[in-house]
């Protein structure tokens, strides 16, 4: 295989047939021998029972049928587990994520030679749709506080591929929906690639995403920050600069306004001109 597609699913019977569909094309379109792995939590509605019908026919499908709801994270490493490729990938089930960007995505793994792709919303060209203001708020929200550990623009995103060399040996646990996240901190990766898409909000079904999402969420940045030592040092390293900033503000607006008499307003951009690039080369040498 060329490529392992892992879906999870949970009440996706509305979406999935057509997704499949899509899919289908993609890979015949870019010549991609690929397989889908649909990874479902014994979903009451159904999905399941029309995935495993679907399979019949198309044998680029394959069901994984789990006991209980589980969670998305790990039907995705359930999805991993059995993958038959050496590139492993992963979408939503509910048409949110374009299909049309799977062969994109697919070359610059094996074209690009890049080892983590991304199909990111917060990229020039990307785009979200369909979103309320208390979503967006959430989902930036999200990534502003990931950017602790990692500089890509849209670590929270369901649609990405990677080599599975990348994790392979890697202890992965994460909980909720954003598995991305922890491979991005712990998978042995050099090359990554962002590619732009338009996210589309679900038309067919109910969303997922709920205050345990969130909470799963705070919970796995708390265990990365905690295991991470490297990113508490240098956050401890970046307060102490800016303590050592404000005293040198502070010294040298008072010794140019109260001893050398000059005008308050000049020597308080003066102390903080000096302060300023005082922090700068610190942060540079010391702390980073």
């Amino acid at each position: 295989m060329d490529l392992s597609l892992v879906i999870p699913t949970y009440n996706e019977r509305e979406n999935i047939q057509n997704l499949l569909f899509e899919i289908k094309k993609e890979f015949k379109k870019n010549n991609i021998k690929g397989e889908v792995i649909v990874v479902d939590d014994n979903s009451p509605d159904g999905t399941s029972k029309l995935v495993e019908e679907l399979s019949k026919k198309e044998k680029f499908v394959k069901l994984i049928k789990r006991n209980g709801k589980s969670g998305l994270s790990s039907a995705v490493l359930a999805g991993f587990e059995k993958a038959s490729s050496d590139v492993l990938a992963v979408m939503d089930a509910d048409l949110s994520h374009p299909a049309e960007k799977i062969g994109e995505m697919y070359k610059a793994i094996k074209c690009d030679d890049s080892d983590l792709v991304i199909g990111s919303r917060y990229i020039k060209g990307g785009n979200i749709k369909g979103w309320n203001l208390y979503r967006k708020i959430l989902s930036k929200g999200a990534t502003l506080l990931a950017r602790v550990f990692t500089d890509i623009k849209d670590p929270m995103t369901g649609f990405f591929m990677i080599k599975k060399k990348c994790i392979e040996g890697v202890e992965l646990n994460s909980r909720g929906f954003k598995i991305l996240l922890e491979i991005i901190i712990k998978a042995n990766y050099k090359k990554t690639k962002e590619i732009p898409i338009t996210f589309t909000n679900r038309i067919k079904g109910k969303s997922k995403a709920g205050i345990n999402e969130i909470l799963y969420y705070l919970h796995d940045l708390k265990g990365y920050l905690f295991k991470e030592k490297k990113v508490i040092l240098e956050f401890f390293k970046f307060a102490f600069v800016g303590l050592v900033g404000t005293f040198i503000n502070i010294i040298i607006l008072y010794l140019l306004t109260e001893i050398a008499g000059v005008y308050y307003m000049i020597s308080a951009v003066f102390a903080f001109i000096v302060a300023a690039t005082n922090n700068f080369f610190l942060n540079k040498i010391f702390t980073f």
